[in-house]
């Protein structure tokens, strides 16, 4: 990674690096391996925050698979077994044949070897001796940590810019399946360090399904009717996250680091651009997708959470999704491109699915402090609310709306509580810049678009 930092002085585009993608700790810390990978006590189930899914042996009967021994391993699905009850939806045998993960000229299972378990010499079956021999380890701050400074003191060494501070973006597992406590990282420790937590709606990224009547609370495993109170545990959830930054990283900023939708929901097709000869529209505008991505959307806006969209994979398919680990999150598809001409004011979005739920109205730079930043999709409404922080400034503030949502000038509203505003009109988009009056604290902008 230095290497290629070296490479990439200069470009003012880079503001920082992630040390490592969502770490798992291992066996690091586990209480007991023949229960799972819960910590500090906490075992597999219900109240547990591990998640498995399908063939999920514990880290005990990992050990003896690995030296050729037959186990009985739960089974789980993405559906109510696991997340409601903790429980796999059935027992597989599963049986190496005697044929071992070591080479053979190696002594076998390292962790035998340790004195963490045995063979018992009359039945020649398994024998866990030491279920704790993993604990009392903080995976965060004992393990994580020195290696995140280790990391960023590396990086930072062949970081020449004069202009661009380099930002360390921690990007630790989703709180939702994390079995490890966040540690604490203070700017002193961890300088410019960013908390890029991760954030997915687990439900529907594991089913594959969004349904905005029911949901499952993933930190407690209980279920979740009507769409107000999913939205409410939703927001909770972010809002967690962004606390995080506050209260164990010295009010360090937050960023989303990943946060996106599945595509390849169960029983349904992804709105699709189609271009008439002098509009464009959308086939099925309710779609799963839509929803979902919408839903995920107004969550982040309600905690004015800044935010990165996984992915975008220039060659998705349909057949092959993300060309990774069997995933399709892709926001743009080859397959889903109408052939639109570069002179064709859509042509930025041909390719882009449900593109309508994140190529919304929003407000790119604010003269104050952001109460309100969000858009009702439903209603074509944007909303800004901000109120003075006791800095002067000399420009307006600036409002992207983007001509998916408003192809003509005359199809937008804009009101204001206060100052003045003007329209500026770009090939692909509008930029509604707004000068509030000094007379008012709070100050507001709607935009309605037709």
């Amino acid at each position: 990674m230095a290497e290629l930092l070296k490479h990439l002085n200069g470009l003012e585009n880079i503001v920082g690096i992630g040390t490592m993608n969502e770490p798992s700790a291992g066996y690091i810390n586990v209480a007991d391996i023949s229960k799972g990978y819960g910590q500090s006590g906490a075992s597999s189930g219900a109240g547990s925050k591990e998640l498995k899914y399908g063939l999920a042996p514990t880290p005990f009967q990992g050990m003896c698979l690995g030296e050729g021994h037959a186990q009985l391993v739960g089974d789980f699905s993405n559906g109510f077994m696991q997340h409601v009850l903790g429980k796999p939806g059935s027992w597989v045998t599963v049986d190496p044949m005697d044929k071992k993960a070591w080479n053979s000229d190696s002594n076998g299972c390292i962790w035998k070897q340790a004195g963490v378990w045995q063979t018992n010499p009359q039945s020649s079956q398994p024998v866990l001796l030491l279920p704790e021999y993993f604990a009392n380890v903080d995976f965060g701050t004992e393990c994580y940590l020195p290696f995140a400074k280790e990391y960023a003191d590396t990086m930072r060494s062949v970081w020449k810019s004069k202009t661009q501070e380099l930002l360390i973006f921690v990007e630790l597992p989703p709180l939702e399946f994390s079995t490890t406590p966040f540690p604490e990282i203070s700017s002193s420790t961890l300088l410019g360090a960013i908390n890029a937590t991760h954030w997915y709606d687990g439900v529907t990224l594991f089913t594959r399904s969004f349904k905005s009547y029911f949901s499952v609370n993933t930190q407690n495993h209980r279920p979740v009717f009507g769409y107000k109170k999913i939205l409410k545990m939703h927001v909770s959830q972010l809002g967690e996250i962004k606390q995080l930054g506050n209260e164990k990283m010295d009010k360090a900023p937050t960023l989303i680091g990943e946060t996106g939708i599945p595509y390849d929901m169960i029983e349904s097709t992804t709105s699709k651009l189609i271009r008439t000869s002098k509009s464009i529209t959308f086939r099925d505008t309710s779609s799963q997708q839509l929803a979902a991505m919408n839903h995920t959307m107004t969550c982040l806006e309600k905690n004015l959470l800044s935010f990165t969209l996984w992915n975008y994979t220039s060659d998705h398919s349909d057949r092959d999704g993300d060309i990774w680990n069997g995933e399709n999150l892709s926001v743009y598809s080859e397959d889903h491109k109408c052939g639109l001409d570069k002179t064709d004011s859509y042509y930025i979005y041909d390719g882009l699915r449900a593109a309508r739920a994140f190529v919304r109205p929003y407000a790119q730079y604010i003269t104050g402090m952001p109460i309100v930043n969000e858009f009702d999709m439903a209603k074509g409404k944007f909303r800004l609310v901000y109120k003075l922080n006791g800095i002067k400034y000399d420009v307006p503030s600036e409002i992207f709306v983007p001509k998916l949502w408003c192809s003509k000038k005359a199809d937008m509203k804009v009101s204001v509580s206060d100052g003045k505003y003007e329209v500026e009109d770009d090939d692909r988009w509008y930029v509604v810049k707004y000068w509030h009056s000094m007379a008012s604290v709070e100050h507001t902008v709607e935009i309605k678009v037709i």
